[in-house]
């Protein structure tokens, strides 16, 4: 990264911080594709996480991301705190500075996350909340509709040409999209791995880019299917789910949330592969995402509209 190697991130940091000294260490943070991901250490001061935009990476921005963080961090949500933000002008991307929130890698508290996940979905959804997203739908149907076709121009957008799974799938999602949810906040990337913990407890939900108003089965399905099989087996994250919320999925319910969260994931990864082909971001996980990772999430969407 160009912004670490000159150093005009650190002196960005010293100066925006008040740091004692120009002086820190940087570690690059593995996971995570939306967004370069910066732990950095300085010399006499706390150590900060740095969130870089990466040319538009899966449609989102971090000044959105910014907005519903400090929203929810005010009504009580475990998010980390944001101690500064740069449009662009520091490096030539838009970054945002968190504090860094110390956590461990097992136990993961599943019970724990559930509880915290429905207590933010249970937030009400007011005009100050609202006035947090980009986009303010009136009701958790109108949420997943738009969901579906932001995702739809996502695609569009990304691709040259038409790809007819995607197209199918889009109208299938249109035709079964339910009418029976509960607007709330979303996260959008629930589950292990995007939250940090003690063992016991959520001491911070992290990577908040795809959060919107919508319906809270859109993230314990996602959960589930994507996030959840490195912590516990299907049948028990739903049986939990349901004890913990009252959330219960039948195979309708479940079999749409499925093929919309394979949908919004083959649509987001399309950024990627433009972003590398283009030359905006030659990294190598970029073409990765866009191709294999796009093709796997394609494969898996066209078998369950299919069934």
């Amino acid at each position: 990264m160009t912004a670490v190697t000159d150093g005009r991130l650190i002196e960005w940091l010293a100066r925006r911080l008040a740091w004692p000294v120009a002086d820190a260490t940087v570690e690059r943070i593995g996971e995570g594709h939306s967004r370069e991901m910066l732990i950095v250490r300085p010399a006499g001061a706390s150590p900060v996480v740095v969130r870089i935009e990466q040319g538009g990476v899966f449609g989102t921005t971090s000044a959105e991301e910014c907005r519903v963080m400090n929203v929810l961090r005010e009504r009580g949500v475990p998010v980390a705190a944001i101690v500064a933000d740069d449009p662009g002008s520091a490096i030539g991307r838009p970054f945002f500075v968190m504090e860094f929130v110390e956590g461990v890698d097992r136990p993961i508290p599943t019970t724990a996350f559930i509880d915290r996940l429905h207590a933010l979905h249970s937030l009400p959804v007011d005009d100050e909340l609202r006035a947090a997203f980009d986009r303010s739908p009136s009701t958790a149907s109108d949420a997943t509709r738009g969901q579906i076709d932001r995702w739809y121009d996502v695609y569009r957008s990304a691709a040259v040409d038409e790809i007819a799974d995607l197209e199918q799938a889009a109208r299938w999602l249109r035709t079964n999209s339910p009418d029976d949810g509960r607007l709330a906040v979303v996260h959008g990337d629930a589950g292990p791995g995007n939250f940090v913990h003690d063992g016991i407890d959520v001491r911070a939900f992290t990577d908040w880019e795809f959060a919107h108003l919508g319906d809270p089965r859109e993230d314990w399905s996602f959960c589930v299917s994507m996030r959840g099989p490195r912590a516990l087996g299907r049948d028990e994250w739903l049986a939990t789910i349901a004890e913990r919320t009252g959330v219960r999925f039948d195979d309708e319910s479940w079999r749409f949330w499925e093929a919309f969260n394979l949908f919004k994931g083959a649509c987001a990864n399309l950024t990627c592969r433009r972003l590398y082909e283009t030359g905006r971001n030659p990294a190598p996980n970029m073409a990765i995402v866009g191709t294999a990772v796009h093709r796997l999430f394609l494969r898996r969407l066209a078998a369950v509209i299919a069934d």
